[in-house]
Parts: C-alpha cells; sequence; structure tokens
C-alpha cells in the first residue's frame, strides 16, 4: 500500500495492483507446492529420509575412501552404510532387551492393565455418547478385546510398513552415497563453476547443521533417558528402561516429544501409586525437561542453527500433516534446510531470516554458512 493524493488533495492509501497480484501469485505457488508435496509424499519421504542419512554419515565414507586406492573408492560408502546398519542393530538389541523386561512384568499387572483399559473405553463410550448422542461399543460384549486385537493389528502393520520403508532408505542413501562425485561433475557442467559453487556451500551448511543437530539431539536424549530411569526408580515405577527408551527418543522430536514422554510414565504412576506419587513424578520429569531444555541444552548446541519455538511447533505441525509420523520426525532437519537454502537466495533471504531465532543479521548468516 501506499500514499497518493487525489484531486483535492487529500492523502489516501491505494493499492498498489501489481504487488497484490505478485502477493496473491507467491499465496497460490505455496498453496500448489504444499499440496504437491503432500500428494507426491509416498517418493519424497523415502527421498529426503535417505538425503539425510546419507549426510549423517558421509564423513565415514570420505575418511574411508580417502586411505584406500582410487579403485577401492566404493569401500567409502560400504563402509557408511555399515555405520548405519550397526547403529540400527544397536537400536533393535535395546528394543528386543526392553521388550524382554516389559514382557516379563506384564504379567504380574494383567488385571490392573484391564482395569485401565476398560476405564479408558467406558470414558471414550462416555465422551461418544454425550456428544455424539449414542454409544455404539456399549451394546457389543467382548469390545475391549476387539479394540486390543485390532490395536495389535494395526501395530504389526505399521511395524511392517516401517520396515519396508527403512529399506527402500537405505538402499536409497548408498545410492547417493556411490554417485555423489558424479552428481557434483554434473552440477558443475549444467550450473557453471560459479552457481555449482553456492550450491555445494548451501548443502555443506545443510549438512554441517543437520549432523550437529543429530549428535546433540542424541546426546540430550541418553542423558535425558538416565535421568528419567533414576528419577523413576525413587518411586519404583514399573517399565523402566521403557519410559528412559522413550524419553530419548522422542528427544528428537523438539517440544511435543518431551511431553509425550512425560505423559506416559505419569499415567503409570497415577495407576500404580495413585495421584499423590504421580503428581511428585511429574514434577521432577518437569525439572528434568527444564534443565535439559534451558541449560544443558543449549551450551551443547554450541553453534547450531537455531530455529524458532514457534516456527518449530508450526513445523511440526505443518509437516506431520502433510507427511505423517515420518514428517513428525523430518520436520526439524527439513525446516533447517529450507532457511539454509533459503539464505542462499538473495531474493529470500529475509524468509530465512524470520525461520530463525537470532535478532542479528550477521550472526544468522555466519551460521548458514559451512565451517
Amino acid at each position: 500500500m501506499a500514499q497518493r493524493e487525489d484531486a483535492n488533495g487529500n492523502r489516501r492509501w491505494s493499492i498498489d495492483r501489481i504487488t497484490l497480484g505478485l502477493w496473491l501469485l507467491g499465496l497460490l505457488a505455496a498453496l500448489a507446492v504444499l499440496w504437491g508435496l503432500g500428494a507426491a509424499a509416498p517418493v519424497l519421504i523415502p527421498l529426503a529420509g535417505a538425503f539425510f542419512v546419507a549426510v549423517a554419515v558421509a564423513p565415514v565414507g570420505r575418511w574411508v575412501r580417502d586411505r584406500v586406492p582410487p579403485r577401492l573408492a566404493l569401500l567409502g560408502p560400504l563402509a557408511a552404510m555399515l555405520t548405519v546398519l550397526l547403529v540400527l542393530a544397536v537400536f533393535a538389541g535395546g528394543l528386543w532387551f526392553i521388550g524382554q523386561r516389559v514382557a516379563g512384568e506384564v504379567p504380574r499387572h494383567a488385571e490392573e492393565l484391564q482395569r485401565l483399559w476398560g476405564q479408558a473405553n467406558g470414558w471414550i463410550d462416555g465422551l461418544r455418547e454425550r456428544f455424539l448422542g449414542n454409544s455404539s461399543s456399549s451394546d457389543s460384549g467382548g469390545g475391549g478385546a476387539e479394540a486390543l486385537s485390532g490395536l495389535v493389528a494395526s501395530v504389526l502393520t505399521a511395524a511392517r510398513e516401517a520396515v519396508s520403508t527403512v529399506v527402500i532408505v537405505l538402499f536409497l542413501a548408498l545410492l547417493m552415497l556411490v554417485e555423489a562425485p558424479v552428481w557434483r561433475e554434473k552440477i558443475v557442467k549444467t550450473l557453471g563453476p560459479e552457481r555449482c559453487a553456492t550450491t555445494v556451500t548451501a548443502v555443506t551448511a545443510i549438512a554441517q547443521q543437520f549432523r550437529r543437530f543429530l549428535l546433540v539431539s542424541t546426546t540430550l536424549g541418553l542423558i535425558t533417558g538416565a535421568l528419567y530411569i533414576g528419577w523413576l526408580s525413587l518411586f519404583g515405577i514399573d517399565f523402566l528402561f521403557l519410559w528412559g527408551f522413550l524419553a530419548f527418543l522422542l528427544n528428537y522430536i523438539p517440544v511435543i516429544g518431551s511431553v509425550g514422554a512425560a505423559t506416559l510414565p505419569v499415567l503409570m504412576a497415577l495407576a500404580q501409586s495413585g495421584s499423590s506419587t504421580a503428581l511428585m513424578v511429574a514434577g521432577g520429569l518437569l525439572v528434568i525437561e527444564q534443565v535439559m531444555g534451558n541449560f544443558i541444552g543449549p551450551r551443547l548446541e554450541g553453534k547450531q542453527l537455531a530455529i524458532s519455538p514457534l516456527v518449530i511447533v508450526s513445523s511440526l505441525l505443518l509437516w506431520s500433516w502433510l507427511w505423517g509420523a515420518a514428517g513428525t520426525v523430518l520436520a526439524v532437519p527439513m525446516t533447517v534446510l529450507i532457511a539454509i537454502a533459503l539464505s542462499h537466495i538473495d531474493a529470500l533471504r529475509p524468509f530465512a531470516f524470520v525461520l530463525s531465532d537470532k535478532s542479528d543479521r550477521r550472526r544468522f548468516e555466519a551460521r548458514t554458512r559451512p565451517e
């Protein structure tokens, strides 16, 4: 909008039609991009996951490749993927160990869990009857068993889909690591040396920020999981290793992950020991999350590109809406990727600055450049 004088000399606000048209065109383009991201989710999710996996282990492959003869350069990508498989093996071993511990403790709580399940069903049926006017599940005996079997079937289906997605992601990541040098030559010949240098700078900055995010999140997750186990053990809460593992795993999802990690053990404390114990457990977990998030976390982040908390929560909602559970995991890396990519485009650099929590433009731009 701009001020203009009419025939009588009065100042009035008028809308620049060209500017308005450009903003509307940009809004339509953004909506089209969002629609395309959602429609192409089955293709984009494995590609995005493979890209971040390849970026995470690329230093391992580079280190091996620089120390072997050129004819054995393929050992670099293979070593990088072996690192990924080793991490997955440790993760699977942890799941197996926790599953064994939980399976051994479940029979002792069978009646209690059945009672809680019945209370949950009654509460849900009450809400359904209150808001919808009927209770469809109250007429069916054994509805709880049917619901439980449906839940197990859903979990198994989700696990099968997750395994197939992981296999595809690993295969694509291996191809990316093998063909990375070839693609760099293609970019040089297609864009020219100057534009190629800008692209390589952006990709390098994205890789460094993602690896730093992964390292910081893993360290914070391990410390948080250990603190959860220590605090919950003081109250004799069951399934200790399960809650510690969930605290570690959900730490990769900022803000929302910590809420989910703390809610489940508090509910277990409520069912096992009553409201007073649950309140004490909740207070201790709140202190742990505050200390980890406000004191230890910022000191470990160092030069990590800091995204505004409001932007993080918004990106979690947006990417989970577009890509489901995978979008929740990829939300922060994708937001960092977008922020750094925008910072390397002169016309879009102000939008990248808005995504950060920095008030100093120079400090922000320094974080978007590789070290």
